[in-house]
C-alpha cells in the first residue's frame, strides 16, 4: 500500500480500504445504498440497511463504517462497524478504548441520551472485506435478538 514515489500514504491506503468495504456492501442483499463520504477520499462509508429483507421490522437504518490504517504501514487498524436505527445504537469497534482492556469491543445504548455499555469482542478476521460479511451476519443476529 504505498503512494507515489513508494511513499506510504496513509489517507491514500484507508481510502482504498473504504472502496473495497464499500463494493462488499453493494454485493449485500439488505443494503439499498451506499455512500463514502467524504467524495475522494473516504474516511467513513454509509450504508443504508433495509432489515425487512431479513424479515425484522426495522426502518431507517444505517451502518457506518470507518477504517484508518495507521500511520505507517504496520500499525493495527483503527476501525467500527456501527448501526443505528429509531431504536437501537450499537457497534463493533477496533481502538483503544478506557471501558475494555483490549481493542476489540461491541458497544450499545438503548436511548439517544443513554451511556453506551461496553462488552470485549474478538474480531474473526481482520480482512476488511471479510469483516463485512461476518459483521452484517452479527448485524442480522443482534437485529433478531431485540
Amino acid at each position: 500500500m504505498s503512494g507515489s514515489g513508494g511513499s506510504y500514504d496513509p489517507a491514500a491506503a484507508s481510502h482504498r480500504v473504504l472502496r473495497g468495504i464499500q463494493q462488499e456492501l453493494e454485493r449485500h442483499p439488505v443494503v439499498t445504498e451506499v455512500r463514502g463520504f467524504p467524495a475522494g477520499e473516504f474516511t467513513q462509508v454509509v450504508a443504508e440497511i433495509a432489515a425487512g429483507r431479513w424479515e425484522i421490522e426495522r426502518d431507517g437504518g444505517t451502518l457506518t463504517v470507518r477504517w484508518f490504517t495507521g500511520e505507517t504501514p504496520d500499525d493495527r487498524p483503527v476501525f467500527s462497524f456501527h448501526y443505528s436505527d429509531e431504536r437501537v445504537d450499537f457497534g463493533w469497534h477496533h481502538e483503544p478504548n478506557p471501558h475494555v482492556d483490549e481493542w476489540g469491543h461491541f458497544q450499545e445504548r438503548t436511548g439517544e441520551k443513554a451511556e453506551y455499555s461496553y462488552e470485549p469482542f474478538t474480531f474473526p478476521s481482520k480482512s476488511p472485506t471479510r469483516l463485512v460479511w461476518e459483521i452484517m451476519t452479527s448485524l442480522s443476529e443482534r437485529l433478531e435478538s431485540e
